[in-house]
């Protein structure tokens, strides 16, 4: 044992938060981007899309082979293949450079971070599984809320190339920290020999399961689009400056790591499943809200007014992606890794798909945005209509 060992969940976190780094922290280099590699802004955000199906990619492939070959191997691959990819961003000078290498980026990151719910199910039971995420991810939520701040000030003194240097050297930092911090928590006696597929077509066929997939995955696609299109919204269409993006995005970080805390206290008195159709119902509405807002009176949509209706919707994941990911790893102990894989693919594939929906969609004002995080919100709420929200369902142990 190591002499100074970390919290697991500070450890979860920092292994987390690769992503959200790797996404939310060049978001205001955007247009600097577009500058130097002689394109438009809005292709630059394609970046965004191909990063969510790299992600989903390496999460396909890392989940079955975590629970065949354990957590470590897999945590040490994918942040090598985060950190080399990475390095390598710094040198890009065209848009298709920049699309492949952030494809692979996140397949790294899929690969790594596939992991920490899996760790988390393999270490805890029943309401612990669902508390310990929500603090894995109220401590994970400092990277989005920073990473915007970090980008801005980094494009301002050094350009936006710094960035991808800055994420180089913080998966170099974590593989360090995790290779001297992070035990194995799957021993080889617990580990599936299965082929892959077996595994996956059995959290496909688990109805209840498929459903809680599909909300998690749906809820969290709105907060995609709204990263994806969130440079038009605050820096085009409100005419923010570079500098003020970061503050206009944290809030709604702000907003979740509260939620995340608040779902965290409502866990003593109320069943997971209960706060997540509360949560689900607080983003259905919130969306409603900002779609009306924008339909009927353009003119008092103001920033005044849409931010703290965008702060309520991306906030409400607090309240759903925790209880989400518990119920279905409910099902699945004995092959967690999978079935957080599964639930990751549908996630950032869905994240991507309605990301390029909303690019085809968009005609120069938020409308086509709103539509969009309504529809995810609403398809999301569907999913779990006719599941009672205090059902305790049978773990899947076949």
């Amino acid at each position: 044992m190591p002499a100074l060992t970390l919290p697991l969940p500070l450890l979860l976190a920092l292994l987390t938060a690769l992503s959200p780094l790797a996404i939310d922290m060049y978001l205001p280099a955007m247009e600097a981007m577009a500058g130097d590699l002689q394109t438009s802004i809005h292709l630059v955000e394609l970046s965004v899309s191909s990063y969510l199906l790299g992600f989903a990619l390496g999460q396909l492939g890392g989940g079955p082979l975590s629970d065949r070959y354990g957590r470590r191997p897999l945590i040490i691959t994918g942040l090598i293949i985060f950190a080399l990819s990475s390095a390598a961003l710094m040198l890009t000078t065209s848009l298709e450079a920049l699309l492949a290498l952030r494809f692979l980026q996140a397949i790294g990151g899929g690969l790594a971070t596939v992991n920490s719910s899996a760790i988390v199910r393999d270490r805890f039971q029943g309401a612990d599984v669902a508390k310990t995420l929500s603090l894995v991810s109220m401590i994970m939520m400092l990277a989005p809320l920073v990473a915007p701040m970090l980008g801005a000030l980094t494009l301002s003194f050094a350009g936006w190339r710094t960035i991808f240097q800055t994420l180089t050297i913080y998966a170099v930092l974590v593989l360090i920290i995790l290779v001297w911090q992070l035990e194995e928590s799957h021993p080889p006696h617990k580990r599936q020999q299965r082929l892959p597929v077996r595994d996956y077509l059995r959290v496909i066929r688990h109805a209840r399961a498929r459903r809680f997939i599909l909300a998690q995955a749906l809820a969290s696609t709105g907060m995609f689009v709204f990263i994806t299109a969130s440079p038009y919204l605050y820096l085009d269409y409100f005419e923010q400056d570079a500098e003020h993006f970061p503050w206009l995005f944290g809030a709604n970080v702000l907003t979740m790591m509260a939620m995340n805390r608040l779902n965290i206290l409502l866990l003593r008195r109320f069943d997971s499943k209960v706060i997540l159709h509360t949560g689900l119902r607080l983003q259905l509405s919130s969306a409603l809200l900002l779609l009306l807002l924008f339909a009927f009176s353009p003119q008092q949509a103001t920033l005044h007014y849409v931010l703290p209706l965008m702060m309520l919707f991306v906030g409400s994941l607090g309240l759903i992606s925790a209880n989400a990911t518990a119920t279905i790893l409910h099902y699945f102990r004995d092959i967690s890794a999978t079935a957080t894989a599964l639930t990751g693919v549908s996630v950032f594939c869905s994240g991507a798909l309605f990301g390029l929906i909303w690019g085809h969609l968009h005609n120069g004002t938020p409308l086509p945005m709103m539509a969009v995080m309504l529809c995810t919100a609403l398809l999301a709420n569907l999913a779990l209509c006719r599941i009672p929200a205090e059902q305790n369902d049978a773990v899947s142990t076949s």
